[in-house]
């Protein structure tokens, strides 16, 4: 007896040995998303199930050279799925690069080019935006409101060099931001089974703010007591330029991409409750940030991306108009320190709108692209509803997403805005030339 269980316990020593020698070979989950990207570098984020770093490298398609990652940052959940957003540096401007994976894949991956900026200063750009994709995972897609997916696939068709999520992009119920499992969870299963979405992800570099549905409950504030839980999550899933040696806390980040700049803003982490009008949005500490970040650029264009509309009036919803003291602040300091070519770009509302304002002889501009899959607001049907910035035509009140060129020569640069249905049919446009972005 004694002979029989030293040789079970051998045996099962050798067992673990072979184990530990041999672990697990690393296995895509899904991915590739393609995070930000610069002249010289690139960000990739994947999920992935195994034993060590899941190994992606990228290959410039001119000459054949082969990159590595440089740095990784890597999170899991407790049921050992991975979440891994890669590094890429000494990339070459103007170069097109696509992936090699160096592990099992359990299922085709989706087409994923990687094109770097030129060097050069002024060139002309096209981007996508949109907010609020509802998608549900369980038996409730097949009702509510899961078929709306295939607005992606016509997104992917479009000429873009990169999309802007401007909150709302993953939908949290209670099972899920009552934890960081939970949190976790529905963002790699959303990125799992849909996809369309997959491949519109990998198709062009992606960009993300958040909203209160993919920050904890339903209008959610600076009270939500898993923010830093959540903050960590979307960290782990969206590849953004974060400046790691800022030590302004939460949610937000710049970069520049030729002639234009983008100020991508957090209307959670420092949010009052609604009620007192000398309440905090985004914070004086945010704010402050924001209008040093706006003085010293020297971008032709400078996009300000926040979760809620900063225009409209109108007390329906969520919007900055509910914090007037402070969105007074930040207006005043673009307008009276005449910061050219200011545009807001916000999400959230379930519809679409273009407002235009005057704040103190400056033109202010808030472009509102909502929603790309969740239900829509009805606004005819809201009692008193009336945005009077709300420029003629340009009131959308169907799933869409939006788009924005940037066109022409450096001293006449034009914006031009438009609207697309959800089967890509335009909308409406509506250009804005740079010299009309500045007080006269």
């Amino acid at each position: 007896m004694m002979k029989r269980t030293l040789l079970s316990i051998a045996a099962l020593c050798i067992l673990l040995l072979a184990q530990a020698q041999n672990p697990e070979k690393a296995k895509l989950i899904t991915g590739p998303v393609v995070g930000a990207v610069t002249k010289t570098s690139a960000k990739v984020w994947i999920a992935y199930r195994g034993d060590g770093l899941n190994m992606v490298s990228l290959q410039d398609t001119v000459t054949d050279e082969i990159h590595y990652p440089t740095g990784f940052k890597k999170t899991n959940d407790s049921k050992g799925n991975f979440s891994l957003v890669m590094d890429f540096t000494d990339l070459k401007p103007g170069h097109t690069y696509k992936p090699k994976y160096a592990f099992s894949l359990l299922s085709p991956r989706p087409r994923c080019i990687i094109t770097t900026p030129e060097d050069v200063a002024v060139k002309d750009v096209e981007f996508l935006v949109g907010s609020c994709a509802l998608l549900n995972t369980d038996w409730s897609r097949f009702m509510f409101p899961g078929f709306s997916v295939n607005i992606f696939n016509v997104m992917k068709r479009e000429r873009s060099d990169f999309m802007f999520w401007l909150g709302d992009n993953v939908y949290y119920f209670s099972k899920h931001y009552n934890s960081y499992d939970g949190m976790f969870n529905r963002n790699l299963k959303i990125r799992n089974e849909f996809l369309s979405l997959t491949d519109f992800l990998a198709k062009q570099p992606n960009y993300a703010i958040w909203d209160d549905h993919d920050y904890g409950w339903n209008d959610a504030d600076k009270t939500f007591p898993l923010k830093d839980t959540a903050l960590k999550v979307f960290k782990s899933f969206w590849p953004n330029p974060y400046d790691e040696q800022d030590s302004t806390k939460g949610n937000l980040f710049t970069f520049r991409y030729y002639d234009a700049e983008f100020f991508m803003t957090d209307d959670r982490w420092y949010r009052d409750p609604e009620g007192d009008s000398t309440g905090a949005f985004l914070g004086m500490e945010q704010v402050k940030w924001l209008q040093e970040k706006l003085k010293n650029s020297d971008a032709t264009f400078k996009f300000v991306c926040v979760g809620s509309q900063v225009l409209n009036e109108c007390y329906y919803g969520e919007s900055y108009a509910k914090y007037p003291v402070e969105r007074r602040a930040l207006l005043d300091y673009i307008a009276e320190n005449n910061i050219p070519g200011v545009i807001f770009l916000t999400g959230d509302k379930h519809y679409t709108e273009l407002s235009k304002r005057d704040w103190k002889g400056y033109p202010m501009y808030d472009f509102t692209s909502s929603p790309l899959t969740s239900p829509v607001v009805p606004v005819k049907h809201i009692k008193g509803y009336q945005n009077v910035c709300l420029l003629p035509e340009t009131g959308y009140y169907k799933k869409n997403y939006g788009k924005i060129s940037l066109s022409g020569p450096a001293d006449n640069r034009v914006c031009k805005m438009e609207i697309y249905g959800k089967s890509g049919k335009k909308r409406w446009e509506y250009k804005i030339n740079i010299n009309d972005i500045k007080k006269k």
